[in-house]
């Protein structure tokens, strides 16, 4: 694996990309806690160094603060260490720290009774009642969890995950099967909402439309008698597709997974796909997916987003040979998809900073 240096920020600690939500970041922690041996006490778990740092990362990330922590990365170049926020916790923060530690290492009871003692300091903690709420529902008293998420939504109505957990408990107190957890909140390319299906697939069509039109009024030839609307309309097609495809999220963020390429959940970032993936594709686009496949392998992962832009871009080079002159066929077989990648990556640059219009 192309491993290059160890951590250097807290999406590093935690092995996620600089896009994950909440709930990722909920899950990923709860995950590497998880990883700790069972016989440690959880008062000497909060000493560990290890623990620390990944501590400090999860509360950077999901704290108020994480908006200035990601404008003092992007001018650090990924290099801002996450502060040391667990020494400066209040102490019914602290204890749901370790009850949160102990909840996920099965530590039940003693989850249990650092979540109230929290609580009781502070009887308006949202995050406490929900945590309570999670120590209950591992210990099947549902209507006791049923109550404490309650009262979680209560003092914070505004956070859709105590709603969701309030539901789950609901469904739980009846016997029904519960809702399937935050789909709202983890979009990948095989949950999106139906719109955003009908935009990608309205995109396909404006694109095909696009080359049709450019068929009919060619223009003049610009290299290797490829004619120049109908060069125009690859070039436009590539980047209307990609556009739509990081807007809906069926493609990550373009930073994510061409500039600060990490594999999420092992916690290592390895050479940027982008450096061998994004100049293949310009200077001959068929070379880029041997190239992609070797770096698949040397990194034991392969990006779902990077292969659909291969996918895409080579679906518009072959549409585009097959509707121009038959003198340019072979011309657009080879450097059609060129032109495709070239404008594909300027639509999911676009997509990626701009608002998601089809997030539910």
């Amino acid at each position: 694996m192309l491993k290059i240096g160890s951590a250097r920020n807290a999406y590093d600690l935690l092995g996620l990309p600089r896009s994950a939500t909440s709930v990722q970041l909920r899950a990923r922690f709860r995950q590497l806690v998880r990883s700790y041996k069972k016989e440690l006490v959880t008062t000497d778990l909060v000493k560990e160094e290890r623990f620390r740092e990944l501590t400090n990362a999860y509360l950077q990330l999901t704290g108020p603060g994480r908006r200035e922590y990601d404008h003092r990365l992007r001018q650090s170049r990924g290099q801002e260490q996450p502060e040391d926020l667990l020494s400066r916790l209040p102490e019914p923060r602290l204890m749901l720290v370790q009850a949160e530690a102990a909840l996920v290492r099965r530590k039940l009871n003693e989850a249990l009774d650092l979540a109230r003692a929290a609580v009781k300091q502070d009887q308006r903690n949202a995050d406490g009642y929900a945590l309570l709420g999670d120590v209950l529902r591992e210990q099947a008293k549902y209507d006791d969890a049923f109550t404490m998420y309650s009262y979680a939504v209560q003092f914070d109505p505004g956070n859709p995950r105590y709603w969701q957990l309030l539901q789950e408990a609901t469904a739980l107190r009846e016997g029904r099967a519960a809702p399937r957890r935050y789909a709202r909140e983890r979009p990948t390319a095989f949950n999106r909402p139906a719109i955003s299906w009908v935009g990608i697939g309205l995109a396909f069509v404006l694109a095909g439309l696009g080359l049709l039109y450019a068929r009919l009024h060619p223009g003049d030839p610009i290299f290797f008698h490829v004619p120049r609307h109908l060069a125009y309309a690859v070039a436009a097609a590539g980047c209307l597709l990609g556009l739509v495809l990081a807007a809906a999220a069926v493609i990550g963020p373009f930073d994510d997974e061409l500039v600060w390429y990490q594999i999420a959940g092992f916690g290592v970032e390895t050479t940027p796909v982008g450096l061998f993936v994004v100049p293949a594709g310009l200077a001959f686009f068929w070379l880029a997916l041997p190239f992609y496949a070797i770096c698949a392998w040397l990194d034991e992962h392969v990006s779902l987003s990077v292969v659909v832009a291969l996918f895409v871009c080579g679906l518009l080079c072959i549409a585009s040979a097959l509707v121009g002159p038959p003198e340019a066929r072979g011309a657009l077989y080879a450097l059609g998809g060129n032109i495709a990648f070239f404008g594909f990556l300027w639509g999911w640059l676009l997509g990626s900073i701009r608002k998601r219009v089809f997030e539910h």
